[in-house]
């Protein structure tokens, strides 16, 4: 069933053998995972059925290192970040799981082979209608194009997978699972329900319950025989912060908590010239192939593992954007069309208009493949940029702690303090010069590389900027001093406290997140059924 939390009598306590908190695409996996287990399971969630200001409020915080805006990118909805994401898909790549001795602590306690069932588990649950078979079979058989064949050492051809819906729209868990958790009868989600609250034993080994509160100040006790947190990378923390000392001592007793926050650092690293015919040709290879139904496919560039050995890199892909250019038709049309929608006139209508018309023919055929085709806009000679997704190397003083502030329930906010490396700086120097060799050998043309690349200067916010990946602060690790998590997701000193999500993973590889947490949910969900199975 799906109870409101503002609707219940104050003071009210509930028992169940899990307790899952925060109802994104991590707690919603781990629930649906345990629908028929005979398992009693509670989802609580911060917000409701649709996003509300008040309650997103209440990820507002101090950023005071490179900058996070700390309520973009994760939202308290059922569903979470799941209701917005883009639906990019890939596995990671082995290299991803072991120890490299350049890189600060990594090397996971699993490895791929661990995680490959799970992967494939979690391509139904994303959505994905059929498995998932070679990255050359797939795209040829559902594009009808080959894959090309690089010959620079540094770089290879990468293949991400959209989790499909409809087209533009991807894959949302609350819409499809939520039926069938309202319809489970030992299943109960409670919205508006936010953490507010532990209750440990007397030395913080075991949780024995949680408070949860809403905004109208209804409160419920929740015991559980083991629980599970599934906020993300900055909440997991900032709830445990704020937790009685007993249970903090027992969590953090390394100081690892909150440390080696990471994301996926995002920036342009070259624009490409090239001719118009070459610009139209690479629009039907390396782009996001949007298709009215079944799976979508996009093509880039992934570093390969030999280049991240040699020059001791961290991992790092790379994809091409085609953009119009300010005078052309498609963008006369875009400001003509703001302008009649806002009522806004202003100097240059006329030129745009006279613009447009004459660019009408072009208009008309990429709006048809748009509209009817459900194909992107093929550009008659783009700005072609290519945009770079790095791995960062964990640095413990990358981290989340509490801010003095506290929020509408009178918890501390967090307060993130995220670090980027020269180690991010040189990988994409690097793979930038692998991407141009190669794009030049192919006869595609020569790149200008964008001067972050070969400054001396700090790294600034519009050269390279976060995409909501919040990454590390409760590794994974085989030894407590290195992590928070074993490698069952466990806490390592409380015995029933686990925790879903990528703030477990102890590196984040280049690969978007959500398809591995989905599949370390499943394998949690197993681990949870023995544990607690009657």
């Amino acid at each position: 069933m799906i109870d409101d939390l503002r609707e219940f009598e104050s003071g009210k306590t509930l028992s169940v053998d899990l307790c899952i908190v925060g109802a994104g695409a991590a707690g919603i996996t781990l629930a649906k995972e345990l629908l028929g287990s005979g398992l009693r399971v509670c989802l609580v969630e911060s917000g409701g059925l649709s996003e509300e200001d008040e309650t997103q409020s209440i990820y507002q915080g101090e950023s005071v290192g490179h900058p996070v805006t700390m309520d973009e990118g994760r939202y308290r909805v059922f569903g979470g970040s799941v209701t917005r994401w883009g639906g990019r898909c890939a596995t990671f790549d082995p290299i991803d799981f072991e120890q490299r001795d350049w890189i600060h602590k990594s090397g996971w306690p699993i490895d791929l082979e661990t995680l490959r069932p799970y992967y494939r588990r979690a391509q139904p649950l994303a959505n994905f209608p059929e498995p998932w078979r070679s990255d050359e079979e797939d795209v040829s058989n559902s594009l009808g194009i080959k894959l090309p064949k690089f010959q620079t050492e540094g770089v290879q051809p990468f293949v991400w997978r959209y989790s499909p819906e409809n087209y533009r729209q991807h894959f949302s868990w609350s819409r499809a699972y939520g039926h069938q958790l309202k319809a489970d009868t030992n299943t109960r989600v409670i919205l508006h329900a936010n953490l507010a609250g532990f209750e440990g034993n007397t030395d913080g080994s075991n949780i024995e319950a949680i408070t949860v509160l809403s905004l109208n100040d209804v409160s419920m006790t929740i015991k559980a025989r083991a629980f599970a947190l599934c906020c993300g990378g900055i909440e997991n923390v900032r709830l445990l912060l704020n937790a009685p000392e007993n249970i903090q001592r027992r969590v953090n007793e390394f100081d690892n908590l909150g440390r080696y926050f990471a994301q996926h650092p995002r920036g342009c690293i070259a624009t490409l010239k090239t001719r118009p015919e070459i610009a139209r040709r690479l629009q039907h290879l390396f782009t996001t192939f949007y298709r009215r139904r079944g799976v979508q496919y996009e093509i880039g560039f992934a570093l390969s593992d030999d280049a991240q050995r040699k020059h001791r890199l961290v991992n790092a892909s790379a994809a091409m954007y085609y953009h119009a250019p300010p005078d052309s038709p498609w963008k006369s049309g875009a400001r003509l069309r703001n302008a009649l929608e806002t009522r806004t006139p202003y100097k240059g209508m006329m030129r745009d208009a006279l613009n447009a018309v004459g660019g009408t023919g072009s208009v008309a055929v990429n709006l048809g493949r748009r509209l009817v085709l459900g194909q992107p806009a093929i550009l008659a000679d783009p700005i072609i940029t290519i945009l770079v997704d790095l791995e960062q190397d964990p640095n413990p003083d990358s981290r989340v702690t509490l801010s003095a502030q506290r929020d509408r329930l009178g918890m501390m906010r967090a307060k993130v303090d995220w670090k980027i490396s020269e180690i991010e700086r040189r990988t994409a120097r690097l793979f930038n010069g692998y991407i141009a060799e190669e794009l030049k050998r192919l006869g595609f043309g020569e790149t200008d590389a964008s001067p972050w690349l070969n400054s001396q200067s700090p790294i600034r916010y519009d050269e390279l900027y976060g995409i909501y990946h919040h990454i590390g602060t409760t590794r994974m690790s085989k030894d407590p001093s290195d992590g928070v998590v074993n490698e069952d997701c466990r806490s390592h000193g409380i015995k029933n406290l686990y925790f879903a999500g990528c703030s477990v993973f102890p590196t984040g590889g280049h690969a978007n997140p959500t398809f591995t947490i989905a599949a370390l949910a499943i394998r949690l969900a197993d681990h949870l059924c023995n544990r607690l199975g009657k």
